[in-house]
């Protein structure tokens, strides 16, 4: 398990096949990191790192001397009173010890101590932003500066926020460890450590989204236990009957709580097979895969009402064998096409090019058909030996007979004389219907008496009383059901009560508004959808790290830097060759999402104004575009920044780099945006030039989640459609499935939207589940009405008294055992709670208000039902 379990987020959220895969190759393959060598900002590859994020803690400009003092005093301590003790502990290993060098010299953030002596250096490096420092020497602030607010003539004038580096070893993998180590200790100083009355911090290092995920996966433990303990406590309570002669007194006989425990047993079998087998075969998994159990305990109490439901509906006077049959003929159906179509709703979300969907769809899938092999086999097994205590009439708990034993001999006496009045009244001119076991002096169903051997009636006494076709649905209910129990009483209230009130003609005309604007606002909820993951999102709101990314979008409002590699530069000799150059870099400059010319890192630009300043005519020669530009680069003050950004095969140019600011680069729609824009910029132009920005990986997740999600739900829809028209016997009642899961899944996504949640990768997973779990909760209620009798109204109630129970067991359990998981204060389980309450709450109002409604309205020969689909 732990082998197996991959949190990457730029790998579990963003394409397999992302073109930012290609743009960070392109970079690291022409600008490896080298750990003597080391510019900040200037490698893509470094993986070990500290960035501390700092305010003044009155909310004012960090540029003020007694803040910046603070700042310093901070910075010396972590770099120099840090430390980490090898593994022999001979020595402690310090900054000094594992950072990324240049020459041998660890960068030591420099600029706090400029921004001290500012007043003294302020002859030679103006603070102009984004870009200061002199012509050829540039100084980036927008990288270290957030915040900003500027004097008239573009200079800086203050700045609330600023950062500290730290960029720690990785090559060898014990110096990996201890860099690892080093992130660990200062997190520890910070957090639990460091305070200060003049500033105020948030930082992140390498590995803090990673441990802010495996946090929401801890998170999950005790929720789950709690819900899973909601689940059972409501399944057993459900389980237990009242006597009808008195509804304050349990039955022990009916009643069947160790039933209940069989069927959550079987959704904790569920788990554990899907996830060890799936563990066996090497299948990677993410943290977001712990929400799989709350789905299967879901489906799995669902079917066990059911399939519960289904079994108290056969008449107790078949055998168990015939009673079983006639509950797997009825249920089996209808936990056939909640599985079913389960399984189909992950396994197209399987095809999703997001690891992180296929790793969570994969082991759904498996789990789902765990649950639905052993729902028909371990948990129908369970209902049989239950089945065969209830026949019995031992106690449900502990099994020891609760009636006295008769003589065998005297019910057999008993048995002949009954089977003689039988066969006198099969004599009679009118036979009048004549109900065998009820008959108050049969020692066989009487409330005192049991069976005391394994002997059985014969089939053909087990006679029992038929309604007459005119009688009401309700009436056969009564009469087919013998002596009430309390699940009766809440059929009574169904066909009885609730039933003809719903289909009275006030009641459909207020369903048809309510359903109207119902429709409306989840239309403007869809029209109104937000996309994007935002990275602060994938750990709980108290994790240190959602501090970070909320304050380093001060940093991305202005400021950050888009790379762009040239890896085909043409002849710089040439004039018209420069001019095409510099009209790539004008492309780029010139976009919403970028700052323009005073934001431009360009070593060319740097030269030609170094020539300017010089009077140089600039002409089309060797010895000005070749000897004296490789002399200025390498003596130049700006060398080593420029060393970084080229790459020289002799005295040629193999590739080269510049860097363009950004602006407007906030929120995850900004850079979908920017990197679409940026990369259709780059395709356009010569010389094979690309793009990249830290940002890229998500803003790929946001281009294909949208698409993505259409693609799953339109296959997922169309596969319901197919299923539903082939397990229900009437194409026009699968039909009506397939509308009601549109509206149902309209609802969800719009309703979502207006309570705040995005279109992501998370979303995307529970938009997925909501598929299947609308399936479910339309497709039972329609299934009854179609394997019903009589007129539509009169098939509308029998739906409703034979499943109208089950379907809100079924909604409210799942809403009961998921209402924990809203005291979690993480986005990822938010958004599962949200959606999966609104599904099953939109559902359950469907399946038994908007869809009873609707079947009412529609003549019953419109539905063509075959007469030998009518079960009950």
């Amino acid at each position: 398990m732990k082998d197996l379990r991959v949190d990457d987020p730029a790998y579990v959220f963003t394409p397999s096949d992302a073109r930012w895969r290609r743009e960070i190759n392109v970079f690291n393959e022409n600008w490896p990191l080298d750990e003597n060598k080391f510019l900040p900002g200037k490698s893509f590859e470094t993986k070990r790192f500290v960035n501390i994020l700092i305010r003044a803690k009155d909310g004012g400009s960090i540029m003020r001397d007694n803040v910046l003092q603070e700042i310093q005093i901070l910075n010396n301590w972590i770099m120099n009173n840090i430390s980490v003790p090898t593994d022999d502990l001979k020595f402690n290993l310090t900054y000094q010890d594992l950072c990324l060098s240049y020459d041998w010299v660890c960068g030591a953030n420099e600029h706090i101590q400029m921004l001290i002596r500012r007043n003294d250096v302020n002859q030679v490096l103006d603070l102009h932003f984004p870009r200061g420092g002199t012509k050829d020497t540039p100084v980036y602030l927008g990288s270290i500066f957030g915040d900003v607010n500027f004097f008239e003539n573009g200079t800086l004038s203050d700045a609330k926020l600023t950062q500290l580096f730290y960029f720690l070893k990785q090559d060898q993998k014990m110096v990996e460890e201890y860099s690892s180590k080093f992130s660990y200790a200062i997190e520890t100083f910070l957090n639990q450590v460091y305070s200060s009355d003049v500033i105020s911090l948030s930082f992140a290092h390498y590995q803090s989204l990673e441990d802010g995920l495996d946090e929401n996966a801890k998170a999950f433990v005790p929720n789950f236990v709690v819900s899973f303990f909601v689940l059972a406590m409501y399944a057993l309570i459900s389980s237990f009957s009242l006597k009808s002669s008195n509804a304050k007194k349990i039955d022990w006989i009916s009643s069947k709580p160790w039933l209940a425990t069989a069927g959550m047993f079987t959704t904790v079998l569920s788990i554990v097979s899907a996830f060890g087998f799936l563990f066996l075969l090497g299948v990677h998994y993410n943290v977001i895969n712990t929400i799989i159990p709350f789905l299967i305990i879901a489906i799995g109490i669902d079917d066990m009402f059911l399939m519960n439901a289904c079994w108290d509906q056969t008449s107790k006077s078949l055998s168990v064998p015939e009673r079983m049959s006639k509950t797997l003929s009825h249920a089996g159906v209808a936990v056939t096409i909640t599985n079913v179509t389960d399984i189909m709703s992950f396994a197209i979300g399987c095809i999703t090019d997001l690891p992180g969907i296929q790793f969570f769809c994969i082991y759904a899938c498996v789990s789902v058909a765990f649950s639905y092999l052993y729902q028909l086999t371990f948990f129908s097994g369970a209902m049989a030996i239950m089945g065969e205590v209830e026949r019995e009439k031992r106690h449900c708990l502990f099994f020891y007979r609760t009636l006295r034993l008769v003589d065998i001999s005297k019910m057999n006496e008993e048995a002949d004389s009954k089977l003689q009045q039988i066969k006198n009244i099969s004599r009679s001119a009118s036979p009048a219907p004549f109900n065998y076991l009820s008959s108050s002096n049969s020692s066989f169903s009487s409330d005192t008496d049991s069976f005391s051997s394994k002997k059985t009636i014969p089939a053909e006494f087990a006679w029992k009383e038929q309604p007459s076709p005119n009688s009401s649905i309700s009436e056969k209910s009564k009469k087919s059901h013998g002596p009430h129990e309390e699940k009766d009483r809440i059929v009574y209230f169904l066909g009885l009560v609730y039933g003809p009130f719903i289909l009275s003609n006030s009641v459909r005309l207020f369903s048809a508004v309510i359903f109207a604007i119902y429709l409306v606002i989840a239309l403007y909820g869809c029209y109104n959808f937000r996309e994007g993951l935002n990275p602060g999102n994938l750990v709980t709101n108290d994790h240190y790290i959602a501090k970070y990314f909320s304050d380093i979008k001060h940093f991305w409002r202005i400021g950050p830097q888009l790379h762009v590699a040239v890896l085909n530069p043409p002849n710089l000799t040439l004039g018209e060759n420069r001019e095409k150059l510099l009209d790539v870099v004008k492309s780029f400059e010139n976009t919403p999402y970028t700052l323009g010319r005073e934001g431009t890192v360009f070593f060319l630009l740097e030269y030609m104004n170094y020539l300017t300043d010089l009077n140089v005519e600039i002409a089309d020669t060797e010895k000005l575009w070749n000897t004296k530009l490789n002399s200025w680069l390498k003596y130049t003050g700006g060398s080593t920044q420029w060393a970084s950004n080229i790459r020289m095969n002799g005295t040629e140019f193999q590739s080269f780099r510049f860097q363009i600011a950004l602006k407007n680069f906030v929120e995850p729609n900004d850079h979908k945006h920017a990197a679409k824009l940026l990369r259709e910029i780059a395709d356009r132009q010569p010389y094979n030039v690309v793009v990249y920005h830290e940002a890229f990986p998500f803003a790929d997740q946001y281009l294909i989640i949208l698409p993505a999600t259409i693609q799953n739900v339109v296959i997922s829809l169309l596969c319901m459609a197919v299923v539903s028209f082939l397990l229900v016997p009437s194409l026009p009642s699968g039909f009506v499935i397939f509308v009601s899961i549109v509206s149902i899944n309209i609802g969800v996504f719009g309703y979502m939207t207006l309570w705040g949640v995005n279109l992501d990768a998370v979303s995307m997973i529970s938009i997925i589940m909501s598929i299947g779990f609308a399936v479910d909760l339309s497709a039972h209620i329609i299934y009854a009405f179609v394997t019903s009798h009589g007129d539509t109204k009169q098939r509308v109630i029998g739906a409703l008294e034979t499943l109208g129970w089950p379907i809100f067991q079924g909604a409210s359990s799942t809403i009961a055992g998921i209402s924990i998981l809203y005291t979690v204060d993480a986005y990822i389980i938010l958004v599962f709670f949200k959606t999966i309450w609104l599904t099953m709450l939109i559902g359950a109002i469907h399946g038994l208000f908007f869809i009873p409604v609707f079947l009412s309205l529609v003549p019953v020969e419109f539905f063509r039902i075959p007469k030998s689909s009518e079960l009950h």
